[in-house]
């Protein structure tokens, strides 16, 4: 057996890497000592088990830093709860693409033309809007017929690049800190990094007398990511110059380009005379226009280069899609005055953000441009200590400093992608665990000390959320048992039906009373999470009133033409002798609601499932409501050890959405003379759904 840097958390954890209960077997053959004899570190990530054709040598040549990082934020999910950890690390905008640009994309999928293959430089219209928007931000001049080409985001036109201008061993300038994935675009053209130092005290600007004359590309970004500083025209003048001289291809990645805060606007280097014959300035769609998922960006230079460029592309195929370049258009137009107000409303998360890291000790100050915040870490800690000890203790994940390269050391990154609300929380939880950014690490206890130490070497570990929410449902719901058999006692014996069995032999995955679900905001295009809350037959009468008040109040006090509202809830009419499931998200909104009944012949039916009118019509606004109760419902059913659980409708909307979930026909029950479809789910098609369902699971 042949390891190679081997993460010994994540690649061998089979729980983490698949939460089924089945995984949690230990991998055959692999035992501790030979662990030990091959001094695997903790904090890389490629595992190699031996296979017949060896891997490719250029594997094991990068540092995966980005990875690492991002396993440590899924170890803390795991560990301490998905909904616990709140990702400030990753430059991932929380915020929903411009309205016209999702418009474009909606009715450019509807034209038939639209899905053939295209032209991989990228389409005419697109260009033109290029050409436009060019003159207008720069007042540059570009043909849009020769001197611009789509790319599938700014990292492809990176690669290209180097594609098409980078031979076997050539020296690329990288800035240090700077993007990390530049580094792992160099080792996957097996190109050498040759890095440039960037520091505070000349504003994060290159210092061009000390440049290697030989290097063939060099990389600069501006608005820098991750300091957010800006560049000067006199720095462009000097890299193109310097550039000119030695003959060396410049690419300027201005990714953050749109995202200022102070009304000044960065500059590009294709302002500057001769810029064109010597460097491509690219632009993406992913940061102010909030586009990441769409993968389009352009990059502009003269005719020759961007005819090399094109060669290149040709070496790998691909194109992107006509829809999305037509969404960019929209995105590029920007008549609805998108990038003023997401810029408008990263400025105040940043000063959201500052004020909180100053009252903690920071020294950390707004920056004219991106939505990167770069904090020093407190004394005596690494950059990688911090983030970990900020990710284990808070639950707020930051972006180690080391990630950009060693000059990022003693620094975190942290994003703007979250709302205000969630930023301050954030940093109450900082505060709240004691943690400060002006307190040394050698003051703090010995038992911190030695925790940080832990989560540093990769050590630490708890009892993970999942195990923890599974072991103190099954108490609970042994006290349920209790509770309810009394509640029974002088009832009909057919309730005894809606008792937890005394010693159940559950699914991992089955959905809890009370726990968390993952659901969608189409409307605003941001994920959310729902609560699951069990209503007991016979309970107290203050719980059904709860609930008539939120139907009142929230589903009855405005007409929605739409929404199909059952008479139960239109007359607030509730079932004493029925168990009720209610969704509510974090607002207090009731999202959905529906009970389960106990028919004379002793079945066990589902009715009066009725999600919340703002979900039902063309403009439905939250997903994934029904599926929820329906999984609680289900999950209900194999607690209590009823093996049948049924429904009628008379809807045939409804029969494709219940059969879509699982459920099977089960003949026709006529209700006051309509005649109604009767589905089932049975013991197995229940399991088979909740395995299906689990991604939506939150702990």
């Amino acid at each position: 057996m042949k390891i190679t840097s081997i993460n010994t958390w994540t690649s061998i954890n089979p729980i983490y890497n698949n939460k089924s209960k089945a995984n949690q077997s230990s991998i055959k053959g692999i035992t501790t000592e030979s662990f030990d004899k091959c001094k695997i570190s903790p904090r890389l990530s490629l595992v190699y088990f031996g296979s017949l054709i060896t891997p490719a040598k250029r594997l094991t040549k990068s540092d995966y830093l980005i990875s690492a990082y991002i396993k440590e934020i899924g170890k803390a999910r795991y560990l301490h709860g998905d909904r616990a950890v709140v990702d400030l690390s990753m430059g991932n905008p929380d915020l929903t693409p411009p309205e016209k640009a999702k418009l474009a994309l909606k009715d450019k999928v509807n034209d038939l033309w639209s899905h053939r293959y295209n032209n991989p430089k990228g389409e005419g219209a697109f260009f033109y809007a290029i050409e436009e928007w060019m003159m207008k931000r720069f007042g540059v001049k570009i043909n849009p017929k020769t001197e611009v080409m789509a790319t599938s985001g700014s990292s492809d036109a990176v690669d290209h690049i180097f594609t098409a201008y980078a031979n076997y061993g050539d020296k690329v300038l990288v800035p240090n800190p700077g993007y990390s994935l530049y580094d792992d675009l160099i080792t996957r053209h097996d190109l050498q990094k040759v890095q440039f130092d960037l520091n505070p005290e000349n504003g994060y600007l290159p210092d061009f007398s000390k440049m290697p004359s030989d290097a063939k590309i060099l990389i600069v970004n501006y608005p820098h990511n991750p300091t957010g500083s800006f560049a000067p025209k006199k720095f462009f003048e000097e890299a193109v110059a310097w550039a000119r001289k030695n003959k060396v291809l410049i690419i300027h990645d201005m990714d953050n380009s749109e995202v200022t805060h102070t009304g000044r606007k960065p500059i590009g280097i294709m302002q500057i005379d001769g810029a064109k014959e010597v460097a491509f300035q690219i632009h993406t769609m992913s940061k102010a226009q909030s586009m990441p998922g769409f993968r389009v960006a352009f990059t502009v230079s003269d005719k020759e280069n961007i005819d090399n460029l094109l060669n290149a592309k040709y070496l790998s195929g691909g194109s992107v899609y006509v829809p999305v370049q037509h969404a960019a258009i929209a995105a590029l137009k920007d008549e609805e005055g998108y990038i003023s107000k997401v810029n408008k409303i990263y400025r105040c998360r940043k000063n959201t953000a500052i004020k909180w890291l100053n009252k903690l000790g920071s020294d950390a100050k707004p920056t004219d441009g991106t939505y990167y915040l770069w904090a020093k870490v407190p004394p005596k800690f690494t950059s990688d200590e911090f983030f970990k000890y900020v990710l284990h203790k808070a639950h707020v994940a930051f972006t180690p400093g080391t990630v950009f390269g060693t000059n990022g050391e003693g620094y975190v990154r942290i994003v703007m992608s979250a709302d205000e609300n969630v930023i301050n929380k954030c940093f109450e939880r900082i505060e709240k665990a004691g943690i400060r950014f002006d307190v040394p690490k050698t003051e703090l206890s010995k038992d911190v000390q030695a925790e940080i130490a832990k989560m540093a070497d990769g050590s630490y570990s708890i009892t993970p959320k999942e195990d923890r929410d599974f072991a103190e449902y099954m108490k609970n719901l042994k006290n349920k048992r209790n509770i309810l058999a009394d509640r029974f006692s002088d009832r009909d014996a057919k309730f005894n039906k809606f008792l937890p069995i005394a010693e159940p032999k559950l699914p991992w995955n089955i959905l809890k009373d009370g726990q968390s679900v993952y659901l969608q905001n189409v409307q605003e295009g941001k994920p959310l999470f729902g609560d699951i809350k069990d209503i007991t037959p016979f309970s107290n009468k203050a719980e059904y009133q709860r609930l008539i008040t939120d139907i009142k109040k929230q589903w009855l006090k405005k007409s929605y033409p739409e929404a199909d509202i059952l008479p139960p809830y239109k007359s607030l009419t509730l079932y004493p002798d029925a168990n009720y499931f209610t969704l509510k998200t974090d607002d207090g909104r009731l999202q959905a609601v529906a009970n389960v009944e106990i028919q004379n012949n002793g079945e066990i039916w589902t009715r009066s499932l009725n999600t919340a009118p703002w979900n039902q019509g063309k403009d439905a606004e939250i997903r994934g409501c029904g599926r929820a109760i329906m999984a609680r419902m289900v999950s209900f059913c194999l607690e209590t050890g009823n093996k049948i659980l049924k429904l009628a409708t008379d809807k045939p909307q409804n029969v494709k959405f219940y059969k879509n979930l699982g459920m099977l026909e089960d003949g026709t029950r006529n209700f006051n003379g309509i005649e109604h479809t009767v589905l089932k789910f049975d013991e197995e098609s229940m399991r088979t759904f909740l395995n299906k369902y689990q991604i939506n699971l939150s702990f």
